[in-house]
């Protein structure tokens, strides 16, 4: 026995806690190692489903801008084989579907000078000679993708047109004075009927119409869409336009989406508001005198087919010259000097704004000095002035007996109280309801 074997120390042998046993070297991962693998394969699936998506959707819109670019030459051949004197100017709109994606086809015919940058509604200064016709056809989900366009020029056969004609060039605008397309404008004359629609914002001149090749003569030219209106509230706005030989005459629209107003109208310092009070919009856009009267019977007013002008409308109750809290006689000196209009009404196309009108306050006191002979009618009377040429008579209110009294709301101006159809002990009282007042006025009418 090797004794020196024996003696040599031995490495101290580590122990276990009672329930568990060593790591060999060929275990499987641990948990943080698990999830960090996860982690670094989700950030590659996910890079590659992008990259494959973004691939998908590059073929797609590929696919469809080719389609789009056969459908516009379609449209461009089918123009150049249609007879030349039926071609129909103006916008003309179809649709197409192709493997379940619908393609909006938008055809622009345009006469023009023969070096002519633009439409003939914005050069009207030489007669058009060649008829330019642009094609853009747009998709579903484009979302950056700009329309595919398309465009020619042709020219008219020799003899096609009388030379001795003349031209009416249409355009219509908005609020915002942006052109807008797809309205259908009707010029009637002499031996002539004819529409065609407005061209879009992809023509040379869009918001235009072009009527060419008539003969000498007066027309008349209309708008209609459902749902539009002038400048005065016209849904089927015309104007009369003469044509002379070799020239283009120009008739220019402001055209858009009707607004509503729904007003309340309201006493100052209380009180009942009177029946067919009319009320007055106020925008120098009306013409001839920027303010336009609208009648009714109750405290609520819808007013509807108003133009959206950009700077709103003001509003108030009544129709003579002083019940516009800042209108003036016709010697341009105020009604009542320092009163203010209330600010005015913001108006959208196609939207309804509600607010409040204010008029004037006035407590009637009726006495009546004999025996009670029925119900009496309670009226005020205002003289004519320059904008209520006839006067105005307003029902206040009506007693049954004897006495009374009533606190009304009426227009601003200068009124005679009356009971109708009686006589006045002494005089009737004539009151000045201002805007300018600090309460209601007081008239007492003793018959």
């Amino acid at each position: 026995m090797n004794r020196s074997k024996l003696c040599r120390p031995q490495p101290p042998r580590l122990a276990w806690p009672r329930g568990r046993t060593g790591r060999s070297d060929e275990g499987g991962f641990g948990l943080i190692e698990l999830i960090v693998s996860l982690t670094v394969f989700s950030v590659l699936a996910g890079g590659l489903v992008v990259s494959l998506g973004a691939g998908l959707a590059l073929a797609r819109s590929n696919r469809e801008r080719s389609v789009a670019a056969n459908l516009a030459a379609k449209e461009i051949d089918a123009v150049r084989q249609t007879t030349f004197t039926s071609l129909s100017d103006g916008l003309t709109t179809s649709t197409a579907a192709v493997d379940g994606v619908n393609f909006a086809i938008d055809r622009n015919l345009e006469w023009v000078g023969n070096t002519a940058s633009a439409g003939e509604c914005d050069s009207t200064a030489t007669a058009p000679k060649v008829l330019r016709v642009t094609v853009d056809v747009s998709w579903t989900n484009m979302k950056a993708v700009q329309p595919i366009r398309s465009s020619t020029i042709l020219a008219p056969p020799v003899g096609s047109y009388d030379p001795n004609t003349g031209h009416i060039a249409v355009r219509v605008r908005n609020s915002d004075s942006t052109p807008i397309g797809s309205v259908p404008v009707h010029v009637v004359g002499t031996g002539v009927d004819q529409t065609t629609n407005t061209s879009d914002a992809y023509a040379a001149s869009p918001g235009c119409s072009f009527f060419d090749h008539l003969p000498a003569a007066t027309y008349t030219v209309t708008l209609g869409t459902t749902g539009y209106v002038d400048r005065q509230g016209n849904a089927s706005p015309s104007q009369s336009v003469t044509v002379a030989v070799g020239a283009v005459s120009s008739v220019a629209f402001d055209y858009d989406r009707a607004a509503t107003l729904n007003l309340t109208l309201a006493g100052a310092y209380g009180g009942t508001v009177v029946n067919a009070m009319p009320v007055t919009l106020g925008n120098t856009g009306y013409l001839p005198s920027a303010r336009k009267v609208f009648t009714g019977t109750t405290a609520s007013r819808t007013l509807t087919n108003l133009f959206p002008f950009n700077d709103g409308y003001d509003a108030w109750g009544g129709d003579c010259a002083d019940a516009d809290p800042e209108g003036k006689n016709t010697s341009n000196v105020a009604y009542w000097p320092t009163a203010m209009q209330a600010p005015p009404f913001a108006v959208d196309p196609a939207a309804a704004t509600s607010g409040t009108v204010t008029v004037g306050s006035l407590q009637v006191n009726f006495n009546q000095s004999g025996a009670a002979d029925g119900t009496d009618t309670i009226i005020a009377v205002h003289a004519a002035d320059a904008i209520c040429s006839s006067g105005e008579t307003i029902t206040l209110t009506t007693f049954p007996n004897n006495t009374g009294s009533a606190l009304i709301a009426l227009p601003y101006g200068t009124w005679t109280i009356k009971a109708q159809g009686k006589n006045a002990v002494g005089s009737y009282p004539t009151v000045a309801v201002s805007p300018l007042a600090t309460a209601a006025l007081t008239a007492n009418v003793n018959i």
